[in-house]
Order: C-alpha cells, then structure tokens, then sequence
C-alpha cells in the first residue's frame, strides 16, 4: 500500500505524460508526414484533444477521476487506430508518423494503467 505522499507524485507525473502524448497526439499530423491518411489524422486529433481535456479536468477536480479509464481506452485507439484506419487507396503515413502513434499511445496505456491503479 503505497502513502499519499508517494501516490499524489506519481499521478500527477502520469497525468503529464497522458498530457503531453495528448499534445503530440494532435500536432502529430503536421510534425510527421501522415501522407493522404487525413482520416488517421482526424482521429489523431480528436483523441489528442480528448486525452488533454481529460489530463486537465482530472487535475482541476477530483469529480473527473471515475473518467480515468477512458485513458487507457484512447491510448489503445491511438495504437490500433494505425491498423483500423489503414488507408488503402493513399499514401501510407511515414515511419516516423507510425513510429510516434505507438510510442505515444504506450504512454498513454502505461499512463492511464497508472491513473487507475491511483485513483
């Protein structure tokens, strides 16, 4: 059983993580070449703004952190989203794009396992 004292620490690093993933979640489509995948950006975005909305609403109020699990959710999205999303008559997004999406959905699974077992 870990101290409020070790657990506050380690929730609030998780939450920066999710959020920073969050970001880069959205900016993704612009730092990394996505190709023609405009659909695999979309939800890119969508998922980022999601993930930094849910990072600063469960820092703001504890009344968010039954919402923890929808991190986890998202963070597997964001990794299965590249095989669910393949785009087939585009260009495929480049390995830096594909490589950036299953880091930061690792932070984000890894983050939200994290924010779960603090809740």
């Amino acid at each position: 059983m870990t101290s409020p004292r070790i657990a506050a620490p380690v929730a609030g690093a998780a939450t920066g993580a999710v959020l920073l993933a969050g970001v880069y979640l959205v900016l993704a489509p612009w730092l990394t070449h996505f190709g023609g995948a405009g659909i695999l950006a979309l939800s890119n975005t969508v998922t980022g703004l999601v993930l930094v909305a849910l990072a600063i609403a469960r820092t703001a109020t504890p009344r968010a952190r039954p919402l923890t699990w929808v991190v986890a959710v998202l963070g597997a999205w964001a990794g299965l989203s590249l095989v669910v999303l393949r785009p087939t008559w585009v260009t495929w997004p480049s390995a830096g794009a594909l490589v950036g999406n299953v880091v930061a959905a690792a932070v984000v699974v890894l983050g939200g396992a994290v924010l779960l077992t603090r809740a």
